[in-house]
C-alpha cells in the first residue's frame, strides 16, 4: 500500500506541479543541497567540509548532514548508469523525495496497526486501507515530499514517523526496537529539528520498562541501537578534527556525549533493576535521563537556550524573525489567509478523533495511545510556535485518523464492507474540509472587503522565497520552464553572470544559493545562521548610502551586486532609509560605478562593479 501510494503521489506531483524542475532548485535549501551533492561528486573530499563560496574568505562549516548528500549523490551515480549527467541529476530529485514518502508512509500504516491492535485482524486490515485512502489524499502531509525537495526536512520526518510507529509495537516484536533505536540515532545525525520528538518517543519506551519489567528486551534493544546509531553516524559524517567541538544546532561532542551517557545507563538500568521493585526501577531510569541532560548541557550550556543558542543576535531582527517557516501559527495566518487551513486542520481533526477515540477506558489506559496523544499535544504547541513543525503533528494525525475511520465504518451497514471503510476514510480526509473551509473564508473576506486579496503564500510552492513569496514576471521571450511563484529563483536570470568571470557577489539574502549554485561566483551572505560574518557584512554595504555602500564593496572584494526588484516588499527592507543602496536597487536608482549585465526584464538585475582604487580599511 505504501509504495502504491508513493508511486502514485510522486508521478501526480511531477505531472500537476513538475514544469519547473528543469529550470529551477526549489527553494534556497534545495540549491544549497544540490550544490553540496554536486561538489562531492566532483571528487571534493567527503570530510572537506569547510565551504568557501559562501562569506569568503572565511567560509563555514555547515550544520546539516553529510549523510544526505553522500545519499542524494548515490542515487544521481546510479541514474548515471542509464542516462547522460543532467538527467541523473534531475531524475534522483524526483526520486529521492518519493522514496521517503514511501517510507514515511509506510511506517504511518505500521503506527496505524499497532493502535488498532486488539480489535481483530479484520480491524486492523481495515484501519490500514482506511489510512492509505487518507495519506493518498492528504496534500497537506507532502508540503516537504514534492518532487525536487532535497532537503533534510523529509528524512527526519521519516525517521521520526519510524521511531513512533517502533514505540508502539508490542514487545514480541523482534526488530522493532532496534529499528525505533536506528531511526532516532540516525534521525539525530541528520539534524535537531525533531529533537523533541524523538525524546518523548525515548522517554516512553523507557517508561514500558518502568510500568512492565518484561520490556527489558525491548527497551535495552532500542538503547543499544541508539547508541550505536549515533556512534556510527557522528564518525561517518564528522570531519576528524571537529570530533571534539560541541553545538546546538547540529549533532556534536555534547549531544553524542548525552546521547551515549543516556543510552548506556538505560541499558544497564534495564540489565541491572529488572527484578527490583517499581521505586528502583524509577530511580535508575530518572537517573539515565538527567545524566543524559546533564552531559549535553554542560559540554555546551548555551544550548539550554535552543538550537540558535549561539546566532549572531544582530541577525534576527531583519533576517531570523521573519523567516517564513519559523513563523507562529497567528502571523502564518495572517500572512496565508485561507491557505493555513490546510497545514491547520489535520491536527485539529485529528484531535477531535483522539477525544472520541479516548472515552474508551481501554485506550486511555493503553501505552501506545497515551504516547500518541502526547505526540499530537506537543506537536499542536510546537506547530503553533513554528509553523513548519507541522508537518509533524500532521504525519502523527495519519494513523490518529485511520483508526477513527475504521471505527466510524463499524457504524455503517455490516454489508458495506471495504466500501464503508473508504465512505469513513473520504469522510475524514482532511484535505476536501480543509478546501471547503477556504472557500468560506474567501467567500466571506470577499463580501466584507472586496477589494483586499488575501496574502501571497509563503513556500506553499517550490521556489517561493524564506522571506515571502512575490511574482515577478517572466520575460515574454523566454520559454524555459520556471517555478511559480518566485521567478528570481530559476536559473535563467544567472545566464548573464554564468558567463562572466566569477566573483564575489552581494545581495539580498535570498539570493545567495541560487548565485553559488547557477554560476561559479560565490557570495557573501545567504539564509544560514551560520554565516553570521557575512549575513552582516552584506547588511553593512546594502543599508549604507552611496559612497560608504561603494567603499565597503572595495574593502570585501565584491565583484557583482544583484538584484530582484519584486522582493522590494520583503521584511529585510524594512525600516531602510531612502539613501540605502538596497532602495536604491529597489527603484532603479543606480549608481553610476555599477554597470548592467543582464538583459531587459530579467527578474533578477546583475551590476558589475567599478571598482575604488582605494580600499577602506575594515575595522569591524
Amino acid at each position: 500500500m505504501a509504495a502504491l501510494a508513493a508511486v502514485i503521489l510522486t508521478t501526480y506531483f511531477l505531472f500537476d506541479g513538475g514544469g519547473w524542475l528543469k529550470g529551477a532548485l526549489g527553494d534556497t535549501d534545495d540549491a544549497t543541497r544540490i550544490v553540496f551533492v554536486r561538489e562531492l561528486l566532483h571528487a571534493r573530499g567527503w570530510f572537506d567540509q569547510h565551504f568557501l563560496r559562501y562569506q569568503p574568505p572565511v567560509g563555514t562549516y555547515f550544520h546539516w548532514s553529510r549523510l544526505l548528500d553522500g545519499g542524494i549523490a548515490g542515487l544521481v551515480l546510479a541514474f548515471r548508469t542509464v542516462v547522460d549527467p543532467e538527467r541523473a541529476e534531475l531524475a534522483a530529485r524526483v526520486v529521492w523525495p518519493g522514496i521517503w514518502i514511501f517510507i514515511a508512509i509506510w511506517a504511518s500504516l505500521w503506527a496505524a496497526r499497532a493502535l488498532s491492535a486488539g480489535e481483530g485482524e479484520a480491524a486492523e486490515n481495515s484501519t490500514v486501507a482506511a489510512t492509505s485512502i487518507i495519506a493518498l489524499f492528504g496534500g497537506a502531509l507532502y508540503q516537504q515530499f514534492h518532487p525536487g525537495r532535497v532537503d533534510h526536512h523529509n528524512v527526519q520526518i521519516a525517521l521520526t514517523v519510524i521511531a513512533f510507529a517502533a514505540a508502539l509495537q508490542g514487545r514480541e516484536a523482534r526488530y522493532a526496537p532496534i529499528l525505533g533505536g536506528i531511526a532516532a540515532g540516525l534521525g539525530l545525525a541528520i539534524g535537531l529539528e525533531a529533537l523533541v520528538f524523538q525524546a518523548l518517543i525515548g522517554g516512553f519506551i523507557a517508561l514500558r520498562f518502568l510500568t512492565d519489567a518484561r520490556e527489558d528486551r525491548f527497551v535495552g534493544q532500542y538503547a543499544m541501537a541508539l547508541l550505536a546509531s549515533v556512534l556510527i553516524a557522528y564518525a561517518l559524517q564528522t570531519p576528524p578534527e571537529r570530533l571534539s567541538l560541541s553545538a546546538c544546532d547540529a549533532i556534536g561532542a555534547n549531544l553524542v556525549a548525552g546521547t551515549a551517557t543516556g543510552a548506556s545507563l538505560l541499558w544497564l538500568s534495564v540489565k541491572l533493576t529488572a527484578r527490583r521493585s517499581l521505586g528502583v526501577r524509577a530511580f535508575a531510569l530518572a537517573l539515565s535521563g538527567g545524566a543524559a541532560l546533564f552531559v549535553y548541557l554542560a559540554l555546551h550550556p548555551s544550548c539550554i537556550h535552543g538550537p540558535f543558542a549561539d546566532v549572531d543576535m544582530r541577525i534576527r531582527s531583519f533576517w531570523l524573525d521573519h523567516v517564513s517557516e519559523v513563523a507562529n501559527i497567528g502571523l502564518y495566518v495572517s500572512r496565508q489567509g485561507s491557505g493555513a487551513l490546510f497545514l491547520i486542520a489535520p491536527g485539529m481533526m485529528a484531535a477531535l478523533a483522539m477525544a472520541v477515540l479516548l472515552g474508551s477506558k481501554p485506550r486511555r489506559e493503553a501505552f501506545g495511545w497515551r504516547l500518541t496523544s502526547s505526540l499530537l499535544l506537543v506537536g499542536l504547541c510546537i506547530g503553533a510556535s513554528a509553523i513548519r513543525m507541522s508537518a509533524y503533528c500532521i504525519w502523527v494525525a495519519l494513523p490518529i485518523l485511520g483508526v477513527a475511520s475504521m471505527r466510524l465504518a463499524r457504524r455503517f451497514p455490516s454489508d458495506l464492507g471495504l466500501v464503508g471503510v473508504i465512505a469513513a476514510a473520504i469522510l475524514l480526509t482532511p484535505t476536501p474540509w480543509s478546501a471547503a473551509g477556504a472557500w468560506v473564508w474567501d467567500t466571506v473576506t470577499a463580501l466584507r472587503a472586496p477589494a483586499v486579496k488575501t496574502a501571497a503564500p509563503l513556500e506553499s510552492k517550490p521556489g517561493a522565497s524564506k522571506l515571502g513569496a512575490s511574482k515577478v514576471a517572466a520575460p515574454s521571450s523566454t520559454r524555459k520552464p520556471v517555478p511559480p511563484p518566485d521567478y528570481c529563483f530559476n536559473a535563467f536570470p544567472y545566464a548573464e553572470l554564468a558567463k562572466a568571470p566569477k566573483g564575489l557577489t552581494v545581495s539580498e539574502i535570498d539570493l545567495g544559493p541560487f548565485v553559488v549554485a547557477y554560476t561559479p561566483s560565490s557570495t557573501l551572505s545567504a539564509p544560514y545562521h551560520r554565516l553570521g560574518w557575512g549575513i552582516m557584512a552584506a547588511r553593512s554595504i546594502l543599508t549604507a548610502p552611496e559612497d560608504r555602500a561603494h567603499a565597503l564593496i572595495a574593502n570585501y572584494g565584491v565583484t557583482y551586486v544583484l538584484e530582484c526588484p519584486g522582493h522590494s516588499g520583503h521584511a529585510d527592507r524594512t525600516g531602510l532609509a531612502s539613501t540605502a543602496l538596497q532602495r536604491r536597487l529597489d527603484r532603479g536608482d543606480i549608481p553610476n560605478w555599477l554597470t548592467r549585465l543582464s538583459k531587459p526584464n530579467s527578474p533578477v538585475v546583475v551590476y558589475q562593479v567599478t571598482p575604488l582604487k582605494t580600499k577602506l580599511r575594515d575595522k569591524t
